[in-house]
């Protein structure tokens, strides 16, 4: 059934298995610089013999092999069988190492060893004519697919001893009610395929390939078409700090250097990593041009084969240097319409030495909680500078949290016999929690007056000052608990449908919705403009900061930190321009939010008075916001 093509003139540069023009033959290409042979198996289907093919190098001595062969179709499995080329303790030789593709576009398993199938990635049709944003004109929210579907919603998902695993299909379910909040961009936790069926999939095994529990590659290209139709951009995380050194790559060619212990040959890696440990495991080898291709050409899979508009690059820190620089500029040159930013805390490595458009803002959703916690003006002037960040919007901001701050797993401690956070070192338990219970308390959350305020001051804050705002999941409802895809002792703690209407939900999604939308109708608060703070009143614990655009929108944000409140207009806000008039278009104590009628200045006519103040009422613990008329 299978014929070797004598004439490979048609054989792609591309790495893994690639049909060709016919759709009936195709040309397979592996990295494995220390082979002395790679053979091919192929098979039509499960049940079927396979067929033994042998690659030859590109040219002599080349790291990279490669065959052309007739008769492969979409759906066809296969995998590689390399033979070490032995002669050294880094290369013991041995049998035939079977292998999975580290570029399949589809996996049977996460196990290393089992077949990949075949796939044609241009049979998809996508439907939506989709351009990715300008970057100033992004609002965010963070999804795991996994877990953002299937509890109390009436679907039916995966189920194990492990918990209920959502589909790419349960997902795209959610789509209307995300942009029903007025988001245009969706950042999803990593979909790559991964170890086991449990956890927030940062344990990627096979780059290329989507995780199996998830669905298929035309199902995740269904999912980003659906999110595309409705005006949701994608975003993917891209976990490429850190490798598996269980699965698929570790060791792939036999070779076992990269040691970290000179003298334990199971310590070395080999050809895709290096030495350094993260702490999430062991780093891919950066430095090596064919690693960078590795992570460029998967980088490029998601742009070209999924119409994805950006990725966040995971925990950039780990990284060496010199190829994530190589690795980003290769990506940024590439594709310059295309969101590229890091999870990082230095802007300066990551703006002007690495050469990244965005960051995310790790300190946001400290500055914020100690802003709430400790009635701390200072740290609410740190989340409306732009110190480091080149743009407002180079500046990904999520006061209320990632997955990053809602995240909670808990192991069994022998010693005592316990259940036990493993974070180390953490004095508080309820530190990685939903917003609402790290203010209110893990019983009282949702019905804590003081948290539902802060939480909702939060996003408006995020909405109004520079940056990207990105919200995660669940905290659109006031979400209780923490987050965690798999069970643990103390229970499901996925997104929970049934709170996502109750008063308590329903208030704070109205919210959200609303003040999006202020975001999207005034091109202030997307400018890079400003901002100025005329207003600082540090015995109120009140302050004010304005942004603007070059074409007459001009917007003003006050903040009360505070239990003062002022029922009559008689705050002033020094604001300068006597005589400007200006109108509330937002409230965060509006009743249709959890707060109260009469709390703002709806339809009020605000008028600067002669000694430069814009008097107004001002209710305890909100944001408001003004336009200029």
């Amino acid at each position: 059934m299978y014929t070797i093509l004598s004439a490979p003139g048609t054989r792609t540069t591309a790495l893994g298995a690639t049909l060709l023009a016919n759709k009936t033959s195709a040309s397979f290409r592996v990295w494995a610089p220390h082979a002395s042979g790679v053979t091919v198996l192929l098979q039509p289907a499960s049940s079927t013999p396979q067929s033994s093919f042998t690659l030859q190098p590109d040219v002599a001595n080349s790291p990279y092999w490669s065959a052309d062969i007739d008769g492969v179709a979409a759906g066809h499995l296969y995998q590689f069988a390399i033979q070490n080329k032995g002669g050294d303790p880094f290369d013991p030789g041995g049998l035939p190492l079977l292998r999975a593709d580290p570029c399949a576009r589809q996996v049977t398993s996460s196990d290393p060893k089992l077949p990949a199938i075949v796939v044609d990635p241009g049979t998809f049709q996508f439907q939506s004519p989709f351009q990715t944003p300008q970057f100033q004109n992004f609002i965010i929210y963070q999804s795991q697919v996994g877990s953002f579907a299937g509890k109390n919603d009436g679907l039916t998902v995966i189920t194990d001893v492990n918990g209920s695993t959502a589909s790419f299909s349960d997902c795209g379910t959610k789509l209307d009610y995300i942009r029903s909040l007025n988001f245009n961009a969706i950042q999803f936790l990593p979909n790559g395929e991964y170890r086991g069926s449990e956890g927030e999939a940062y344990n990627p095994t096979n780059y290329y390939a989507p995780e199996l529990l998830y669905g298929s590659p035309d199902d995740l290209r269904t999912l980003i078409d659906a999110c595309h139709q409705r005006g949701l951009a994608v975003f993917f995380d891209a976990v490429y700090n850190h490798m598996d050194t269980v699965d698929n790559l570790w060791q792939f060619d036999g070779n076992n250097d990269h040691r970290t212990d000179a003298s334990d040959a199971t310590t070395g890696g080999g050809i895709y990593f290096s030495t350094v440990e993260t702490g999430f495991g062991r780093r891919p080898d950066h430095d090596s041009p064919d690693v960078q291709r590795f992570f460029i050409d998967n980088a490029g899979m998601w742009f070209d084969e999924y119409h994805v508009d950006g990725l966040r690059f995971d925990s950039a820190v780990n990284f060496s240097s010199g190829g994530l620089y190589a690795i980003v500029n290769a990506l940024v040159s590439k594709y310059p319409d295309k969101f590229i930013y890091a999870e990082d805390n230095d802007p300066n490595y990551i703006f002007q030495q690495i050469g990244f458009p965005a960051m995310w803002d790790m300190n946001s959703p400290f500055a914020f909680a100690r802003a709430a916690a400790h009635r701390d003006l200072s740290q609410v002037q740190s989340l409306i500078t732009r110190l480091g960040f080149p743009t407002a919007w180079s500046a990904i901001r999520y006061l209320l949290g990632s997955h990053d701050q809602i995240f909670n797993q808990w192991e069994f401690d022998n010693g005592s016999r316990t259940w036990v956070w493993d974070k180390p070192g953490a004095s508080d338990l309820r530190e990685n929690r939903y917003f609402i219970e790290l203010i209110g308390g893990p019983v009282t959350g949702r019905q804590n007056w003081y948290a539902l305020a802060q939480a909702r001051m939060g996003w408006a804050l995020n909405v109004a000052a520079p940056g990207t705002p990105l919200l995660f999941m669940g905290s659109e409802i006031h979400h209780y608990g923490y987050w965690n895809p798999s069970l643990d002792p103390f229970g499901d703690h996925r997104f929970d449908w049934s709170i996502a209407g109750d008063p308590t939900g329903l208030a704070m999604r109205n919210m959200v919705g609303d003040v999006n939308n202020v975001r999207w109708n005034n091109p202030a608060l997307r400018s890079d403009n400003g901002p100025s703070l005329p207003h600082l009143d540090t015995n109120n614990n009140v302050l004010a900061f304005v942004r603007w655009d070059n074409f007459g929108n001009v917007v003003l944000t006050v903040v009360n930190l505070s239990d003062n409140q002022w029922s009559s207009p008689n705050y002033g806000v020094n604001i300068g321009g006597i005589g400007d008039s200006w109108e509330e278009i937002f409230n965060s104590q509006s009743p249709q939010y959890g707060g109260w009628d009469d709390s703002g200045n709806y339809l009020a006519n605000l008028v600067v008075q002669s000694d430069s103040r814009l008097y107004i009422r001002l209710p305890q613990w909100s944001v408001l916001m003004f336009r200029k008329q």
